[in-house]
């Protein structure tokens, strides 16, 4: 019986940036380079949930999203939801949050760390929000194609309070969701992962083009490496998860 392959929103979107990197990570368990990550994103999120989860335990939106949409928030919000895709593949995913509107149809929100205001919003950011509302309909939870991005960036700090007390701005987008455009990306990285070669890297790809001035172009030849397959499991890529917003 062939092992599942668990797929994710970072790990397809590494295959958005570079099919050669994504085929080493997920078959070989050989992952880019990563030193010393800034825990701020981390540390906002644990906040911004805890915060969350007030308003869902009284049934109401946090008052500065009250005027942006409509609905509740979700009673009940998994630590990570899965769907099966086509051959023995399976997506998962961590939701931020999840708002349910007055048809009982879902909208994924999720929050965001800047410096500023995003003045457009980030390629991973779109596809990701797309993968999240396949998560959904994958749990029979009907989506509305929309998605929104909370954005927490900081303002200002107070005199009188001191450090402390950093004010912070928020900025809410709205994301149109294409479906279709991440079932395309997952069937196109399942077609790369099903290859015997290794893939040619992106010309955009810093990490591949590092390993060509090093070793010489001729490390980067589409080749089987001899080693056994061991594709991450679920833990291991939940744990990725948490890095997705420490690049932006």
């Amino acid at each position: 019986m062939k092992k599942k392959i668990f797929l994710s929103p970072a790990t397809i979107n590494l295959y958005r940036e570079c099919p050669r990197c994504f085929y080493l990570h997920m078959k070989y368990d050989i992952k880019r380079p990563r030193g010393p990550m800034p825990s701020i994103a981390t540390g906002m999120d644990s906040v911004l949930k805890k915060y969350f989860d007030y308003y869902r335990s009284i049934k109401e939106l946090p008052p500065e999203l009250k005027d942006e949409m409509e609905g509740h928030l979700i009673e009940k919000l998994k630590p990570t939801y899965y769907t099966d895709i086509k051959n023995g593949y399976c997506l998962l995913g961590k939701l931020d949050d999840c708002l349910i509107t007055e048809k009982s149809t879902y909208i994924p929100l999720d929050f965001k760390t800047r410096a500023s205001v995003a003045e457009d919003i980030h390629p991973a950011y779109q596809l990701q929000m797309e993968l999240y509302c396949m998560l959904l309909e994958g749990n029979g939870m009907k989506t509305e194609d929309i998605a929104y991005l909370l954005y927490y960036y900081p303002l200002n700090v107070n005199p009188k309070e001191g450090a402390g007390n950093i004010l912070f701005g928020m900025d809410i987008k709205k994301v149109s969701v294409d479906m279709k455009n991440a079932k395309d990306i997952i069937e196109s990285a399942i077609g790369c992962l099903e290859r015997k070669e290794i893939p040619v890297p992106s010309e955009e790809c810093e990490y591949c083009r590092w390993i060509e001035r090093v070793y010489g172009r001729e490390s980067l030849v589409g080749i089987p490496i001899k080693k056994d397959e061991k594709p991450p499991e679920p833990e291991e890529i939940i744990k990725e998860e948490e890095y997705k917003d420490t690049l932006f």
